[in-house]
């Protein structure tokens, strides 16, 4: 009997592999404002939170927020360079090759935008239209509520989800929704993401089979 009745997968990190895109032209065109952000900072302070959320973190660690055309500059610029380069988190397919149980993608990112890079990659085709958008519900991770509503929709109890995350935040909705996490240690340290709630970490996604199957190290 398998240990799970549904696995949630995050996208940006542990689908897609976009944060190393995203995070060097978020920080390109907030250097080309005059605030000092450096690429080392992404995974401590933004990585996991939505845009608006990252505005308020810009507010509190350098002492203003970016202009109001910041975004309008940001996004095309991001857009273009994840269509150029995005591609796959390595080992990530073989795994949904694989998979036998109902899965689905709960994300911080809108449903639109998830869609895009999963057509990018060639992974639209793995989760059709199962596809959860925290930006959409106007609650974005770290609340559950994206992860709550991911379960709902497939009839399933949190306790009986396995969810995968890359990043503190995520961890933090998924433990916060009743849920057991594996995180990919891709974005940010093991240590990191066993203190947010993470049951288990893996540095390879191709490992992920195995615990799917016979559940996480508790």
């Amino acid at each position: 009997m398998p240990a799970y009745e549904l696995v949630v997968f995050d996208c940006d990190g542990v689908l897609v592999d976009s944060e190393r895109i995203t995070n060097q032209i978020f920080v390109d065109v907030l250097n080309e404002e005059g605030i000092p952000a450096r690429i080392e900072e992404m995974a401590r302070h933004f990585v996991g939170h939505s845009l608006e959320q990252c505005m308020d973190i810009i507010a509190r660690i350098y002492g203003r927020r970016p202009g109001a055309d910041f975004l309008a500059r940001y996004r095309p610029r991001r857009d273009a360079a994840l269509r150029k380069g995005l591609q796959p988190v390595p080992g990530i397919e073989q795994v949904l090759r694989q998979l036998q149980l109902p899965h689905c993608v709960a994300s911080n990112s809108s449903a639109a935008k998830v869609r895009e890079m999963l057509d990018i990659t060639g992974l639209r085709p793995y989760f059709h239209d199962k596809i959860f958008s925290a930006s959409d519900l106007g609650k974005p991770k770290p609340a559950p509520d994206v992860y709550l509503r991911a379960a709902e929709s497939q009839g399933v109890k949190p306790s009986d989800c396995l969810v995968i995350e890359d990043t503190d935040v995520g961890v933090t909705a998924a433990v916060a929704a009743g849920m057991r996490v594996c995180a990919y240690t891709g974005t940010m340290e093991a240590s990191r993401l066993l203190k947010a709630g993470a049951v288990q970490t893996v540095d390879n996604m191709l490992l992920l089979p195995d615990i799917i199957n016979r559940g996480v190290e508790e």
